[in-house]
């Protein structure tokens, strides 16, 4: 039995549109990243981590495995993007991003319900994801969609190992979480 997945209101302004990324969007992805990186705090993001980008090969990777999509302005512009990868045999979701002069019009919801239809068309059980507990566009922005804490003891080896990473690289772990979204 199949479970249905919540879906709040998607509708975005019709001069934008989401597809699978193309090779040619590959190079507009760090540029979005950056951007969208600026909108938090350093407490949040320090500043030595603030510039890192996702490497081309791992871009190239989740483009040619279909788990890598764009949001396009009205002249075929990204402007936003969401990544998947697979953790502990289910869809995660790696990063998604749209740049600051596009926020706020319901592009990241379309982003993240691409990435969960995705998910559900390659019968995933689940979907997971990392982010930060206390700011509004984050946590809170999931739980919308049914997402749900994961708590620690209760982590996959692979978040373990991802949480680790993180704080090897100078995030405050006491805000993150991770989440997960039953599919089915």
């Amino acid at each position: 039995m199949s479970l249905a997945v919540a879906k709040p209101e998607l509708a975005i302004p019709a001069n934008y549109s989401i597809q699978p990324a193309a090779k040619e969007h590959l190079r507009a992805i760090p540029a979005i990243e950056v951007a969208a990186v600026s909108t938090f705090a350093e407490a949040d993001i320090p500043l030595e981590i603030r510039y890192r980008v996702t490497a081309p090969d791992v871009l190239e990777d989740a483009r040619a495995g279909g788990r890598l999509w764009v949001a396009l302005d009205r002249h075929d512009r990204a402007i936003g993007f969401a990544m998947l990868e697979i953790l502990d045999g289910l869809a995660h979701l790696d990063e998604i991003d749209v740049h600051p002069d596009h926020a706020m019009q319901g592009i990241g919801s379309r982003l993240l319900q691409k990435t969960i239809d995705w998910a559900v068309g390659e019968k995933y059980p689940a979907m997971t994801l990392v982010t930060f507990r206390h700011l509004p566009w984050n946590a809170p922005f999931y739980e919308r969609f049914g997402f749900r804490e994961i708590e620690r003891a209760a982590l996959s080896a692979d978040l373990r190992e991802l949480f680790q990473d993180e704080a090897a690289t100078g995030l405050n772990m006491k805000n993150r979480i991770a989440m997960s979204l039953w599919l089915g």
